[in-house]
């Protein structure tokens, strides 16, 4: 069966670029995941005795985001952290990966199913996936890193076009998920930000409602990620720990875990919200709308918005 519309990657842009899609009725679609899950730098994980979000820690609530925070706040499953001067900051009491799961609701998804080769024919896109399974499609949407698109569109597109965007690069991201004997107060709101230093932020989930024992989610900069990113996670870990427990003396860390970003976030976008790069073939992502959930979110509006014009 040809579909009208496959997507490849189930982040935020993936998920809302489908979403639009169904809900414009213009026509079949399917999204394809490589993970076991969705949501992609949404990401919240069970363990230690508790839940972490481990990606993406809160949304700004600003126009590209608006539809969807309403949707968030009518099913109960959104909640505001807390206000800074760059605004008000929202999460989900059950994790940020809770937000993705509720943008899949009714999509037609294949998890688990990593595309290896794109081949493009007839003006008919064959996917064929690593275990051997085909799908065909009239219209081709890539959401999913740089680095990883490159390499599967290698021979297959404008060879100049693809130079272009492969000069995007992404910061790494290192990231330990902590639980304490107690509480340790970290400022009002339980999220800090640091200019400098080895972190690039540590948030407080007891705080933001996502744990129910005292635990912190330390992501470290990305100077810091770069520089550790392929030593052994044991080693990563402690050298984290020993830092932590050497600015912090008065946390008692009870358990520890080590999650690795390799594409956290693009340095810079490219100049459009997203980019046709072959006939039907489209790519879109936080490389092109900005570096953050919103950029995410921007991107494949503006795709949603030129599949509308195209269509009428």
């Amino acid at each position: 069966m040809i579909k009208n519309f496959i997507v490849i990657g189930a982040g935020i842009s993936g998920l809302n670029i489908a979403r639009r899609i169904q809900g414009l009725n213009l026509g079949s679609t399917l999204v394809v995941e490589k993970s076991r899950g969705v949501g992609g730098r949404m990401a919240t994980r069970r363990t230690l005795d508790c839940r972490f979000d481990h990606g993406a820690q809160f949304y700004r609530l600003k126009a590209d985001i608006k539809e969807l925070h309403q949707g968030w706040q009518q099913s109960g499953i959104s909640h505001e952290w807390f206000v800074s001067s760059k605004g008000d900051h929202w999460c989900s009491g059950s994790g940020m990966t809770t937000l993705a799961k509720s943008m899949a609701e009714g999509l037609e998804i294949s998890l688990e199913k990593e595309i290896q080769k794109v081949h493009f024919e007839n003006n008919i896109w064959k996917l064929t996936s690593n275990k051997n399974e085909d799908w065909f499609c009239q219209n081709l949407i890539i959401s999913s890193p740089i680095p990883q698109t490159a390499k599967l569109l290698a021979g297959v597109v404008n060879e100049q076009l693809l130079a272009k965007i492969t000069k995007i690069n992404y910061t790494k991201a290192l990231i330990a998920l902590v639980t304490l004997e107690e509480d340790l107060i970290i400022n009002a709101g339980g999220y800090v930000e640091f200019d400098s230093g080895h972190y690039f932020s540590i948030s407080d989930q007891r705080k933001k409602g996502v744990s129910n024992i005292p635990a912190l989610t330390i992501t470290m900069s990305a100077d810091f990620s770069e520089q550790e990113f392929e030593l052994v996670d044991e080693l990563i870990l402690e050298k984290i720990i020993m830092l932590f427990t050497a600015d912090f003396p008065n946390a008692k860390i009870k358990g520890k875990e080590l999650k690795k970003w390799r594409y956290c976030q693009p340095q810079t976008s490219f100049e459009n919200l997203f980019l046709e790069i072959a006939p039907n073939l489209f790519l879109i992502g936080d490389a092109f709308g900005g570096s953050s959930l919103l950029g995410a979110i921007r991107s494949s509006e503006a795709l949603g918005n030129f599949l509308i014009e195209s269509h009428k």
